[in-house]
């Protein structure tokens, strides 16, 4: 459903291998799946893959077995978003016998006695119980396919566990229990320690083509990126930070989504999609977001959500692109938000992102309906008014004129 860059296969199976260690094969298969969600993938965690600063990424790797199934068992967190999706080793999502190998919070159903807070309004904490194996139809409840038909004795899959703007951002996150069950014999797996990264390898790591012009926004078809949301469509751009005193300028037309701390019943007759962010991204190593650490002791993140985003009186967004010097004066500039380019990587060409995730049906201008072919025009045909357009601005400008002075393209 969703395909955004590309990354080499190089990178990627370097991360499988890293997180496939806790899924190693052994003569006996009770004894392969070591223990649960042995890797956080995120700004703070992992920082691989353009992760979405807002977002937390849990990663279980398995192996596949005729006599294999996994039971998941949870509570509903307090968050906007939450998913559970398996995926095929390299080849990501699937569907087998006519069902598909992802739940999104909406489509959970509650234990008996709980209630899931996106069917009806309810606190969130209502227990649930996910079923992953072989034998799958259509219409039964919480079961969703292990690996895809065929799939040969020992392959390699992994169940990603997804929370996006948890209300209480401190707060531990309480993540599903993992019970696998070998021949009728169930086996719960202790939650893992976390893992380290290793060294990048170097000439692996690979996105759009670096001759690709900057700022043209567009969709692409890579097939072989880390585990793609499928509820999520991306566009992508490169930019180059501008020289001297200029900045970026990215303007478009905001789409609306909940502004509720808590979860709220899906879909809602007032929102277009359920999130959407812009984020700063590096391509080296592993597509990093950018995460500045700032003389106070904080981290300025490359993403801002729709939340912490302003609006001017039509429903535009104006992002501004530029260095922490220039932050005071970016800000000060009614109506935009500041977005920051790396302070490690001042001069590295950056890759910004527009993620739109869970878009209605109704609704038809989302990163989703943009074609999946890398150009720019047709996305912004297909979009609309919601389409990003930038431009780089002079600083002094922008200050004295607002984004109206910046020869924004139509």
């Amino acid at each position: 459903m969703t395909r955004s860059w590309t990354t080499v296969s190089g990178c990627l199976a370097a991360v499988l291998m890293l997180l496939a260690a806790t899924a190693a094969p052994t003569p006996a298969a009770a004894a392969e799946l070591r223990c649960a969600w042995p890797q956080e993938v995120g700004a703070d965690a992992l920082n691989i893959a353009l992760p979405d600063t807002n977002a937390h990424y849990w990663v279980t790797p398995f192996r596949v077995h005729p006599d294999r199934e996994i039971t998941v068992t949870g509570v509903f967190p307090d968050a906007r978003y939450a998913s559970l999706t398996v995926y095929n080793g390299l080849r990501g999502t699937f569907t087998r016998d006519g069902v598909f190998s992802s739940r999104t919070d909406y489509q959970i159903a509650p234990d008996p006695g709980s209630v899931n807070p996106w069917q009806q309004r309810a606190r969130p904490g209502g227990s649930y119980t996910l079923h992953l194996r072989h034998a799958v139809a259509p219409g039964e409840v919480n079961t969703i396919p292990i690996a895809p038909g065929r799939a040969r004795d020992g392959a390699l899959g992994f169940l990603v566990y997804r929370i996006y703007l948890p209300a209480v951002p401190s707060a531990p996150v309480r993540l599903p229990t993992l019970t696998e069950i070998d021949g009728g014999v169930p086996h719960t797996l202790p939650t893992c320690r976390p893992t380290a990264l290793p060294p990048a390898p170097r000439g692996t790591v690979l996105g759009p083509p670096r001759d690709a012009a900057d700022l043209a926004f567009a969709r692409g078809n890579g097939s072989d990126e880390l585990f793609p949301n499928p509820d999520s469509g991306y566009l992508s751009a490169w930019i180059r930070p501008p020289r001297g005193n200029d900045v970026v300028v990215i303007r478009g037309r905001a789409a609306s989504s909940p502004d509720a701390a808590h979860p709220v019943p899906w879909p809602a007759p007032t929102d277009d999609m359920r999130y959407w962010s812009l984020c700063t991204n590096l391509r080296r190593p592993y597509y990093p977001v950018v995460a500045n650490d700032l003389p106070d002791g904080t981290v300025d993140p490359g993403c801002r959500h729709d939340d912490v985003t302003a609006l001017d009186a039509d429903g535009y967004y104006t992002y501004v692109l530029g260095t922490e010097a220039q932050r005071a004066a970016i800000q000060a500039v009614p109506g935009v938000t500041f977005v920051p380019f790396s302070l490690k990587e001042p001069r590295a060409r950056h890759l910004v992102v527009l993620r739109n995730m869970l878009p209605v049906d109704s609704f038809p201008y989302s990163v989703l309906d943009a074609p999946p072919n890398g150009r720019a025009r047709p996305a912004a045909a297909a979009m609309g008014d919601y389409y990003p357009r930038g431009a780089v601005c002079a600083l002094a400008v922008l200050t004295a004129s607002g984004p109206a002075g910046c020869d924004l393209p139509d």
